[in-house]
């Protein structure tokens, strides 16, 4: 099949760009002719593929968005793919991947704790109101033929927000790469950890994601605070640092939060630390989740983030209810802070991370491609 994958950028840090790059490879693999629609794309993966490079107007935020999907429109319409598969908002596809959950349900959690003014503050945005457009006429376009949601959580906001019939709707967890991570070196990376940054004794927390605000390290920062064992928190990855770093100053921990930015070898981190702590606000299927219980970490982390459908408390981690319950989320922590306990966690969050592989996920995904593909009208191949 010729398949146009959609996504506006890809860069070798996120889990969804990792995600995407997987993909491919995955499609390659199965024998398919892999085409990717992007404004950006800095080659992720050993696959090799047809880049169609996408014209935006970079600013403003919301004729980037608006750019992009009329830029798509017109390769699809040239083009005449068999199926187009869109990871992104856009006018015209066949199978959406709703991979980022609902831009408005992210909204009203971003604005839990803003007040009036941060609510009209996003509601007269017109970079929200394009990104709620777009989203609105995808899930209502009479030509998407299926959704891929990443979790239940994710599939039941959609069909609550814009009544899309649920059988239109296919959950596929993602899935990981587990040969990735060279699990055989952890005592290794753990040794090199504690000598780069001066590791005795203390209960490594990591944290790993890029929006900060969104997934919850000032919750992460706040909850340090109140910890009363030796520990060090890692946070990685892309997000702004001065207001935290400032915050973790006033609170007396500013030695024990190290920032450091994004990474190309997340793994060492996964394979050094000891728990991962992951409060968002808002993450349909968080892949650095996935990622650290692979890793065998166990996890604390909130019901927004779909990957808590496969933790049982007490067995794989901890899914604290508020993710602005600074406390709630310290106890949490202390929770795993017992060695033994970690270690019985750790196994419980590899076994349940180890069934999601990569190849199961493209699996279900080209079983829905293919079920839907004799009806395809968006890439022009069903047209008459």
């Amino acid at each position: 099949m010729k398949i146009a994958l959609i996504r506006q950028k890809y860069t070798p840090f996120g889990g969804a760009e990792r995600y995407m790059a997987r993909l491919v490879d995955g499609l390659c693999a199965a024998g398919h002719e892999v085409h990717v629609l992007a404004a950006k794309w800095e080659a992720g993966g050993s696959a090799a593929v047809t880049v169609h490079r996408v014209p935006v107007v970079k600013f403003p935020g919301w004729l980037k968005a608006l750019t992009f999907s009329l830029g798509c429109r017109r390769i699809i319409d040239r083009e005449r793919f068999d199926v187009v598969f869109s990871l992104e908002r856009t006018l015209r596809q066949d199978v959406y991947r709703a991979g980022d959950g609902c831009h408005r349900m992210w909204l009203r959690q971003k604005n839990l704790d803003r007040g009036v003014w941060g609510w009209l503050g996003t509601y007269l945005n017109p970079f929200q109101l394009t990104y709620l457009r777009l989203e609105r006429k995808l899930f209502t376009d009479p030509r998407l033929r299926a959704i891929i949601a990443n979790s239940h959580i994710g599939k039941e906001e959609i069909v609550s927000l814009y009544g899309v019939p649920p059988e239109k709707i296919h959950v596929v967890y993602n899935g990981i790469d587990g040969a990735a991570f060279p699990l055989s070196e952890r005592e290794t990376l753990r040794q090199r950890l504690a000598e780069e940054y001066g590791l005795r004794d203390e209960v490594r927390i990591l944290y790993v994601g890029s929006g900060f605000s969104r997934k919850g390290v000032p919750a992460l920062v706040e909850a340090a605070a109140k910890l009363d064992f030796p520990f060090k928190i890692f946070v990685v990855g892309k997000g702004h640092t001065a207001k935290l770093k400032r915050r973790a100053q006033s609170l007396g921990i500013a030695e024990r939060v190290v920032f450091t930015g994004p990474v190309r070898d997340p793994e060492r981190f996964y394979l050094g630390c000891d728990l991962f702590v992951f409060p968002t606000r808002y993450d349909p299927f968080s892949n650095a989740t996935l990622e650290a219980m692979v890793c065998g970490l166990p996890v604390v982390t909130t019901p927004h983030n779909g990957v808590s459908e496969l933790i049982r408390d007490g067995e794989e981690g901890v899914v604290v209810r508020d993710p602005l319950d600074a406390e709630e989320l310290a106890s949490a922590i202390r929770r795993l802070a017992d060695r033994e306990t970690r270690r019985r966690m750790s196994a419980a969050a590899a076994r349940t991370a180890a069934a999601l592989t990569m190849q199961e996920n493209t699996r279900q995904t080209l079983a829905v491609i293919e079920k839907v593909m004799p009806h395809c009208t968006a890439g022009g191949a069903g047209r008459k």
